[in-house]
């Protein structure tokens, strides 16, 4: 296996990442938007892989999961016609490693399934997982790697744009975590109650699955915002924002080595 790129589409982002020989060596993003063609998409893609000096001839795999249906066929065709063939989809019956504990295995997202190998392979097990994305995600893994279930809640994007869409005298904010709870302006209010609140939430809902899980040995979080939330969370959190990559490149590793792959006209 040389050259492998994944792909990651979510509700807000497109996200990809590149490795060389197992070495994640650049990753990018773009917005998801829903009213974008296969041709603008595909443009965008080159342009971003060209920025980070990825020669589209030397891919010999390409892997993608998806949480946005609508998009799904849209980003695959611009994928093809990039590198000239199809990427791996991360669905049901694809070999991921990953033992999943649910009442409904298949309705478990392939972005929470990539988070979960992603660690399967980087961390000590039991481990929570905390995936701030358009949703905030945060899944529970046993000691023998199987995911055992997960809470999902609002995003801390999607909390703030409700919060100012429907407070008429409330501004949009860049997101910044103030040095103390107790705000003295409005931007300082609003970013307070929505980072520290969702790292509140995060402490407690944390707090509530070693309750039920007992020993926790690892706590990772991931995603756009994880950065400052974990900034202030008072919990031990390792930040791993590529963890996903990780997961995705995991899966196409078990399913692609050796595969001939279905081949179409760029």
């Amino acid at each position: 296996m040389n050259m492998v790129v994944v792909f990651d589409l979510g509700n807000s982002d497109l996200v990809f990442g590149v490795f060389d020989h197992g070495a994640l060596i650049a990753t990018g993003r773009t917005n998801s938007n829903r009213y974008k063609s296969e041709d603008e998409y595909a443009h965008t893609l080159r342009e971003l892989l060209f920025s980070k000096g990825v020669n589209v001839e030397q891919v010999s795999d390409i892997i993608m999961s998806s949480v946005v249906p609508q998009l799904t066929t849209v980003v695959i065709r611009s994928i093809i016609s990039i590198f000239g063939f199809k990427p791996l989809l991360v669905a049901p019956g694809v070999k991921t490693g990953l033992k999943i504990k649910a009442d409904h295995p298949a309705e478990v997202g392939a972005d929470l399934v990539a988070d979960c190998v992603g660690a399967l392979n980087r961390y000590p097990l039991p481990a929570i997982i905390v995936d701030f994305g358009s949703a905030t995600k945060i899944c529970a893994m046993d000691e023998d790697g199987a995911f055992i279930g997960c809470t999902i809640g609002p995003g801390v994007r999607i909390s703030a744009d409700a919060l100012v869409r429907t407070a008429s005298q409330l501004p949009n904010i860049n997101y910044r975590l103030p040095k103390k709870v107790i705000g003295t302006n409005t931007p300082d209010s609003m970013n307070s109650g929505v980072l520290y609140g969702a790292a509140a939430m995060m402490d407690g809902l944390i707090d509530r699955f070693q309750e039920e899980m007992g020993t926790v040995k690892t706590i990772i979080a991931t995603g756009g915002l994880a950065p400052i939330v974990v900034l202030a969370s008072r919990k031990d959190i390792i930040l791993d924002r590529d963890l996903i990559l990780y997961g995705l490149y995991e899966i196409n590793r078990r399913n692609c080595i050796k595969e001939e792959k279905e081949q179409y006209a760029k």
